[in-house]
């Protein structure tokens, strides 16, 4: 009975890893559809939005030649400048992989397109990989009333660091 019961507990601790993996290996579409636009506010959208490593920005939709998509440095950004562009797309339908944590600067290179709002820019979050460590190096738990609490998290990486940890023993 005690074996059915692990099995269960880690067929459902499975199957929380199984849906965290693919909200992590998601695909970004900018304003949630509605393009890449003149008429969109992408701060509000980079503020609803968190960006991770393995992440695909599917998100430059538009009519191709009325805009473009620039990928710049920092600099280039805050002038609106293409003239050191990191990268640049022109297709009506880009996607851009995120493939490494860190800063990254997106505006239209079209006209005036830049200085009239079609821009943002965002952190990419690193995707923490969880590795199992051997039990006998736990220390042991904290009493109820020393624990200290959590303030924030999905508590996830606890839930599956503690399952792995009492189904290997």
């Amino acid at each position: 009975m005690a074996s059915k019961r692990r099995l269960l507990i880690v067929a459902v601790v499975v199957l929380f890893a199984a849906v965290a993996a693919l909200a992590i290996a998601a695909d970004l579409v900018v304003e949630d559809g509605k393009g890449w636009d003149l008429d969109v506010d992408y701060d509000e959208w980079v503020d609803g939005n968190e960006f991770f490593v393995g992440n695909r920005l599917a998100l430059f939709k538009y009519i191709k030649g009325n805009h473009s998509v620039v990928e710049a440095t920092a600099a280039g950004f805050a002038a609106c400048s293409a003239a050191n562009s990191l990268a640049t797309w022109a297709s009506g339908d880009d996607r851009v992989p995120l493939s490494a944590p860190g800063q990254r600067w997106f505006f239209s290179g079209v006209g005036k397109d830049c200085v009239q709002g079609m821009r943002f820019n965002f952190t990419v979050l690193p995707v923490v990989k969880l590795s199992p460590s051997p039990s006998s190096s736990l220390p042991p738990p904290p009493s109820s009333s020393s624990a200290p609490r959590s303030s924030g998290g999905s508590g996830l990486a606890p839930v599956l660091g503690i399952a792995f940890n009492w189904v290997t023993n």
